[in-house]
């Protein structure tokens, strides 16, 4: 049985992982919520004594948060992640970082796979592509073992308000507009949060190391696709429309997981379509409708 840390632990993404993980593993979290903080570095280190492995998920993942908390975005990405690749340089755990499909940005050749030359065009972005050089860092200099996960746009059960598919689907419940940056025709590979989960999972247990990894699904969905989805699933008289386009925005994601596949057996298995109507179901369930999102100014 190994011992693992999560960072990130209590939110979307971690809580899930803890789930999956516990079955085979004694798995601890380490989180905000908790008064843990990746900018303390003896905190870190405490954590990580001990463990086999660590999956660094905590971050600034709002990207309209991060436009306007620049500062605390770069402390808490990069110095938080320098800190979970010391400790676990220093205490020999293998580091799983959670990077973002956000660092290929705006490509001229598509599909981007893991040889893509990056490309990020906000803030977030370039602060999760400066923390895999941090652990790259680590890696030529003192052998640390790590994997790089690009993640997707994750989107299902326990979705954050912040994101959009909650955004929408919100809109749409109480017949409110549809709002929808610039022309909508940008694209992401939304990828439903157990096929993600699944695919840390097989990577984790594959024993592969020191490589980046694309963990998405590879059906491209649009903007305008996913109001109109949204719109049809719960019979919202809402109206669709177009405001200003976001600063940075990623006009075309289309991306590669051949490398899952073909190396660890992976493939995302819930299309769009059924995506979102799972997490409609939960919606309803717990009545996200009521938990609003406020956008920073």
């Amino acid at each position: 049985m190994s011992k693992i840390l999560v960072t990130g632990g209590k939110g979307f993404i971690g809580s899930k992982l803890i789930e999956r993980l516990s079955k085979d593993n004694q798995v601890e979290s380490f989180d905000v919520v908790d008064g843990q903080d990746l900018r303390k570095l003896e905190q870190v280190c405490k954590a990580v004594k001990g463990k086999d492995a660590v999956f660094h998920l905590a971050a600034v993942a709002d990207l309209n948060w991060a436009r306007v908390h620049p500062i605390e975005t770069m402390e808490i990405n990069i110095r938080g992640t320098w800190n979970v690749a010391y400790a676990c340089s220093k205490f020999n755990a293998k580091l799983n970082f959670a990077s973002t499909m956000c660092t290929y940005g705006n490509q001229k050749v598509h599909p981007s796979t893991e040889l893509s030359l990056p490309n990020p065009s906000e803030i977030y972005a370039c602060s999760k592509l400066a923390g895999e050089s941090i652990i790259k860092g680590f890696y030529y200099t003192y052998g640390l073992q790590y994997n790089m996960m690009r993640f997707a746009t994750i989107y299902g059960e326990g979705t954050r308000p912040a994101l959009g598919t909650h955004i929408f689907l919100r809109q749409a419940l109480t017949n409110k507009p549809i709002t929808i940056h610039g022309d909508g025709n940008q694209t992401r590979t939304l990828t439903y949060i157990t096929d993600l989960i699944d695919a840390i999972e097989a990577l984790y247990k594959s024993g592969k190391f020191n490589q980046i990894w694309n963990l998405t699904s590879e059906e491209e969905v649009s903007a305008n696709q996913m109001a109109e989805s949204i719109k049809e699933i719960t019979k919202s008289r809402s109206e669709i429309i177009h405001i200003p386009q976001r600063i940075g925005q990623t006009h075309k994601e289309q991306v590669s997981a051949r490398k899952m596949f073909n190396e660890v057996g992976w493939k995302a298995k819930v299309d769009w379509n059924e995506g979102i109507r799972k997490m409609y179901e939960w919606f309803i369930k717990t009545n996200q409708v009521n938990n609003v999102y406020v956008e920073p100014k």
